[in-house]
């Protein structure tokens, strides 16, 4: 158990070496956003295309474990979204941030650092991880789209050309991580790879990302803190654990128990589990705030989530240890 503790720990000292680094003043206020825009625009997308460009084809086709992951997502994004609609009762605004709760995973900024930390040098589990990054992106794009939808948003236009271009720029030209996957995956199934002087520029330009997504946690965590805790409306306390079990117990169950019926072993189900076992994406809570839809409580769960997450992940890095799946 504690070598388990030990290869998830470090992540967590520094998302606390974030809050210390703010507490005391030594990075202006703007740190934490500018690292983020960093990561997500470019030191992100940048390590995805790495990773992808150097893969062999056949390591994306791995059909079980893409439909273990999106569609354990799928599952508890539903779970979410009917949950708050039938219980809660509180509309669809709502209703969409509790599914976002339940489904996105905080892959990008938690889990893949803890399996860069777990596997060091393993090259396999980095691509699996890198991977496992993307799926998020399909539960975002569907609440983003439904709360579009809600809104009126201009983007959504009235079905004519300008309309679809509207779409294709946020949705696809505006998603670096997108553009990365993409061009990833034609460089492998090309067989044409990066050329090595590029390929080698671009790795120590993504490998950055893990650190700087932690510390830019840190450093804004005091801050979404703050705002989770400004007011909560009533029962806040029962959707509190009805989000977080769904998000780190019953999702990661789902995904162990997709893949392992198609048929999928070893480091691919063990990484995709760890994946979709992370806290809610902070996406989310971004999302939360622009659509105005619950944003304090899309805070709290954040909150709450990640940092009870150090617990359910040491859970299933000892698990998958001791079945010698990793």
């Amino acid at each position: 158990m504690l070598e388990a503790l030990f290869a998830v720990v470090p992540i967590f000292l520094i998302i606390g070496m974030g809050v210390l680094l703010r507490a005391r003043d030594v990075l202006p206020e703007s740190a934490g956003a500018a690292l983020g825009v960093y990561v997500l625009k470019l030191a992100l997308p940048l390590l995805i295309l790495h990773i992808l460009a150097g893969a062999h084809p056949r390591d994306l086709t791995h059909g079980g474990f893409w439909l273990g992951l999106i569609g354990s997502q799928l599952i508890v994004f539903a779970l979410g979204y009917w949950g708050d609609r039938l219980v809660c009762r509180r509309g669809t605004g709502p209703a969409v941030i509790s599914a976002l709760s339940c489904s996105a995973c905080n892959t990008a900024f938690v889990g893949l650092p803890i399996v860069t930390n777990l596997l060091p040098g393993n090259q396999e589990a980095l691509l699996i991880a890198g991977l496992a990054t993307l799926t998020p992106n399909i539960v975002m794009i569907m609440g983003q789209a439904r709360l579009d939808m809600l809104a009126g948003a201009a983007a959504w236009g009235d079905g004519s050309r300008s309309g679809f271009m509207a779409l294709l720029r946020l949705f696809v030209l505006g998603n670096p991580i997108l553009l990365g996957t993409l061009a990833g995956a034609a460089l492998s199934l090309s067989g044409l790879g990066l050329w090595a002087p590029l390929d080698r520029t671009i790795s120590l330009v993504g490998y950055t990302a893990a650190p700087c997504m932690l510390l830019a946690l840190g450093l804004d965590l005091r801050q979404k803190l703050a705002l989770a805790l400004r007011r909560a409306e009533g029962h806040a306390a029962l959707r509190q654990v009805w989000l977080i079990s769904c998000k780190l117990l019953l999702h990661p169950l789902l995904c162990w128990g997709i893949m392992w019926l198609l048929g999928i072993s070893g480091a691919w189900l063990a990484i995709g589990v760890i994946m979709s076992g992370t806290g809610t994406a902070l996406v989310a809570t971004v999302l939360a705030e622009v659509y105005s839809a619950v944003p304090e409580e899309a805070a709290l769960t954040a909150v709450l989530s990640n940092g009870l997450s150090m617990f359910t992940l040491t859970g299933f890095v000892w698990l998958f240890m001791r079945l010698g799946m990793i």
